[in-house]
């Protein structure tokens, strides 16, 4: 422990706040909350009892920060935002989440029954699901039972003469739009609809059995094998979920932590049936408990969208109360998180923590199998390579180009063995020739030039480079290193025959094919190859779409640059409706036409003079 840091841990206040850990690079390591600052910093530090990950982590603390708030829940939320804006390599990773889908059926004199994205106040809202599959193949029993539109129609004002669309003919949609049925028979679907997704389908199930006799006996056939069929879906929905408490909503969750390895298992229950459940698995986090795991988890899962449910159902959660009183204001209601020591809810709970422990013990034996031929590789390299040290930090370039045009540069980085994706960097190159040594010349200068500047996020040395190429390349790189007067190792990986140049040899280095180093070699050179591709391709695309798109009148350069980053690609521009290109912001009405017509000019008829 250095005296800086020794001195920052004497003068730790006793207040409520946020501390932020860094390394030697001045990089934060771990962001972390606490009731009592100077208590829980000074942990760290003094006790004996740390796994191995939380002692990796304060093996390598060389300074720390801190934010003095003035009660725990600020701390919670200043946590979340910290954790989410730094990225830190020992945090769980908090990412501002798309959210989870919805089933909304909307307050319309015809309701729609469709997906949502965000839990709202502007219909019935059902969920969340697990995934867009998930709500979707709902949607699609939804529409075989109970046939409601899925179109954005105002149907306040109804069309004369309208006539129904695909759907209609498919008996997958009523005709609203048609009057193909009235609002009294379309008002009972919706409720039908909303009593499915609410909760058992037991009781619709009778009734549409009770339909289907009475239409049998009436020898109305085709009927009765409609409802035969609708019954048939219902009974399979049904099978899917399984029922677990009388009655209620609870989001339950769980979690299973070793040695860093962590699993969180949230179960969903809506109206007492169990309806989804998702594991996560967060392999790098470090001093860190299961009561702090959970409060984390919570705080990122709810931080854009509010539960549904009114309890929460947690193994354990560090500040429970600042957590309760958290969730309660952005929900704008009373949310409680209950420890259930028996009964029904306990046994949910165990249910979850069982399926946390299971997936922990396969995936943990996994990472470690993992991890333990890292090693090994890594052990490889540095007697091969006769480095001074293990190659921790291992970073790989790649050139990537079509007849010398979109030439662009990739760096990827190995992080002891496993990619770091947020360490890759991806350079368009400045010079005009075709020419790989130049191109490769231009990226080890702008990448290690930012290394002497110690510029952010190119702050860290590597301890081994790797260029994809041969002789030649390396070569082009050493020079650039040796004018910045850099001392880092590098090697060449040309691609023909998997040879390992050094520089000052001549002839390649004799490696062992396939052994564990050679492997971990070829892992980083075919990273970044796929990562210079990916980029070089984004680049072609975007040049080819902004060539079509300046024949559109009206659009210009920052007009095409919102469409591309919008859309992406013509056919999604073609598939896009005047209403969403004129929602985009930086659109309006004429422009949005502008652009529909240029890409659908056969219905565009163009007009005639009638002489």
């Amino acid at each position: 422990m250095n005296e800086r840091l020794s001195a920052k841990l004497k003068g730790l206040p006793d207040s409520p706040g946020v501390y932020m850990m860094k390394n030697a690079a001045g990089r934060i390591i771990y962001v972390g909350k606490a009731k009592n600052l100077k208590n829980r910093v000074r942990s760290y530090f003094h006790s004996r009892e740390h796994d191995i990950k939380t002692q990796a982590m304060v093996s390598h603390i060389d300074d720390l920060d801190y934010i003095v708030v003035s009660t725990e829940r600020e701390a919670f939320m200043l946590e979340n935002n910290l954790i989410k804006r730094y990225e830190p390599l020992y945090n769980i990773e908090l990412k501002d989440s798309r959210g989870y889908p919805y089933i909304r059926i909307t307050k319309e004199k015809y309701p729609r029954a469709e997906l949502a994205r965000r839990y709202a106040k502007d219909g019935q809202y059902f969920g969340p699901y697990l995934s867009n599959s998930m709500a979707n193949d709902l949607l699609n029993l939804l529409s075989e039972i109970y046939p409601m539109r899925t179109c954005r129609q105002n149907l306040d004002k109804p069309k004369q003469n309208a006539r129904p669309c695909m759907r209609y003919m498919l008996k997958k949609c009523s005709a609203p739009c048609a009057g193909m049925i009235s609002e009294e028979a379309y008002a009972q679907l919706a409720r039908g609809a909303a009593q499915l997704l609410g909760g058992s389908p037991d009781a619709i199930i009778s009734r549409l059995e009770q339909s289907m006799l009475r239409a049998s006996e009436k020898q109305q056939y085709e009927k009765a094998a409609e409802l035969r069929d609708r019954i048939g879906t219902l009974q399979k929905l049904d099978q899917q979920q399984k029922v677990v408490l009388p009655g209620g909503d609870h989001d339950v969750l769980a979690a299973a932590l070793k040695d860093g390895y962590a699993v969180i298992c949230a179960l969903y229950v809506r109206s007492g049936r169990l309806i989804g459940t998702e594991i996560k698995e967060y392999p790098e986090v470090g001093a860190i408990g299961i009561e702090q795991l959970i409060s984390q988890y919570i705080v990122s899962r709810y931080s854009k969208e509010s539960p549904m449910c009114s309890v929460m159902i947690v193994e354990d959660a560090e500040g429970r109360e600042a957590l309760e009183e958290y969730l309660s204001a952005g929900a704008r209601r009373k949310i409680k998180l209950l420890i259930p020591r028996r009964g029904d809810k306990k046994k949910l709970l165990d249910m979850a923590k069982a399926n946390a422990q299971e997936r922990m013990n396969k995936s943990f034996e996994r990472q470690a199998a993992m991890r333990a031929r890292r090693e090994t590789g890594l052990n490889q390299l540095k007697e091969a390579l006769g480095l001074g040290k293990m190659p921790e930090r291992i970073e790989c370039f790649d050139i990537s180009h079509i007849q010398g045009t979109d030439t662009v540069a990739s760096m990827v980085v190995l992080l002891n063995g496993a990619p770091a994706p947020k360490e890759y960097r991806r350079f368009k190159i400045r010079q005009d020739q075709n020419d790989d040594f130049l191109s490769m010349r231009e990226v080890i200068s702008r990448r290690y030039k930012r290394l002497a500047q110690e510029c952010e996020g190119f702050n860290e040395a590597p301890d081994l480079i790797v260029i994809d190429g041969g002789k030649g390349q390396l070569s082009s790189a050493c020079e650039i290193l040796n004018e910045l007067g850099l001392d880092l190792p590098a090697i060449g990986l040309a691609k023909r025959m998997e040879e390992v140049f050094m520089p000052g040899r001549s002839l390649p280095l004799e490696l062992e094919p396939n052994s564990p180093g050679v492997l971990l070699l070829q892992t980083i050179r075919d990273e970044a190859h796929r990562f210079a591709i990916t980029y070089h391709r984004s680049l072609r695309n975007k040049r080819g779409l902004l060539s079509q798109l300046e024949g559109i009148l009206g659009i210009g350069p920052k007009r095409r640059k919102l469409l591309f980053k919008a859309y992406g690609s013509v056919e999604r521009i073609k598939q896009a409706s005047i209403e969403e290109l004129s929602a985009l912001e930086g659109m309006n009405a004429l422009s949005a036409k502008e652009v529909y017509h240029f890409f659908h000019k056969e219905a565009v008829s163009s007009p005639e003079s009638s002489e």
